[in-house]
């Protein structure tokens, strides 16, 4: 089960965070769960793939890192989706 923690806590910091981020970047804010934890899931990836880490690696600290590390990630995928259908 710990194995998967990371993965759910980019998925919820997605889900959660990811709409805030969103609208901060212009987006509608609204985009939906699905997308904010795909985007959260594919951040969290990308960042720990590339070695950034916002806060650390400690224990407590760690697991507050993928949480942000998903939200970015679905604020960026929400913030794109509200880019394309800007014109629809």
């Amino acid at each position: 089960m710990e194995q998967f923690l990371p993965l759910i806590m980019n998925g919820v910091g997605g889900a959660i965070l990811g709409p805030i981020v969103s609208k901060l970047l212009g987006g509608k804010g609204g985009t939906g769960a699905l997308a904010g934890i795909v985007g959260g899931l594919a951040g969290g990836y990308g960042m720990d793939a590339a070695g950034i880490s916002l806060l650390g690696g400690s224990n407590i600290m760690g697991h507050l890192n993928e949480l942000l590390q998903g939200g970015i990630g679905g604020g960026l995928i929400g913030g794109l989706i509200g880019l394309l259908t800007k014109g629809k």
